[in-house]
């Protein structure tokens, strides 16, 4: 399995991802996502509309600290994904850049 790797980290050189492998998040994120993230942060339905890949959590969803412990609750329940420990293992300008995008491939692993 490979380690996640956010979307602000490139990859190694001598990564084995194939030439069919995209480079980008999906355009579109899972529904489920999208709504455990509507839940976590308390937020009205169409502030899932500003819920897209490149969102960061930080800057442009404004998520606070209660909010990414009620979302790392929900992910490790219903993805097994832990984000204490992804947001844990990051620098203050990496935990700025952390993005939706980021997110949808944590749960993915």
């Amino acid at each position: 399995m490979t380690d996640f790797r956010p979307s602000f980290v490139p990859p190694e050189p001598d990564s084995d991802l194939s030439p069919d492998t995209p480079s980008e998040p999906p355009s579109v994120v899972d529904p489920e996502l999208v709504a455990l993230l509507v839940a976590a942060a308390d937020a009205l339905p169409e502030w899932a509309e500003s819920v897209v890949p490149q969102a960061r959590l930080d800057a442009d969803l404004a998520l606070d600290e209660t909010e990414f412990a009620v979302l790392d609750t929900l992910l490790r329940e219903r993805f097994g994904a832990d984000l204490g420990a992804l947001r844990a293992g990051l620098d203050l300008d990496a935990l700025a850049a952390l993005t939706v995008g980021d997110l949808a491939e944590l749960v993915r692993r």
